[in-house]
């Protein structure tokens, strides 16, 4: 099981949740409405994985969305889970990115 809190004091991201394939909340870490969460990564991962399909041929690993308040990146995990983090602080986008291709697939 993957440890959120560790994941957290490690790169600092204000929240977290691991959705499985139907959308349905593994485990949640500082997230509001985690349930709503966790259905609309996974409609957003499985739209996105479409069209990675239809255009590049492959399959989706990640998904990334950058706003003037913060980014966020869904990472798949195993092949039927999707781990969400949430970050205000843009600084930690590169850590963040290094840390999410380490986490278990």
């Amino acid at each position: 099981m993957i440890d959120l809190k560790k994941i957290k004091e490690d790169t600092e991201v204000d929240s977290i949740v691991i959705a499985d394939k139907d959308g349905n909340v593994i485990d949640a870490l500082d997230t509001k409405h985690d349930t709503n969460i966790a259905l609309m990564i996974e409609t957003a991962f499985s739209m996105c994985g479409d069209m990675v399909k239809d255009l590049l041929k492959g399959d989706l690993d990640q998904l990334m969305a950058k706003s003037s308040k913060g980014f966020l990146v869904a990472n798949r995990i195993k092949s039927d889970s999707i781990i969400l983090v949430v970050s205000k602080n843009m600084s930690k986008l590169g850590l963040l990115l290094k840390y999410m291709s380490s986490l278990e697939k």
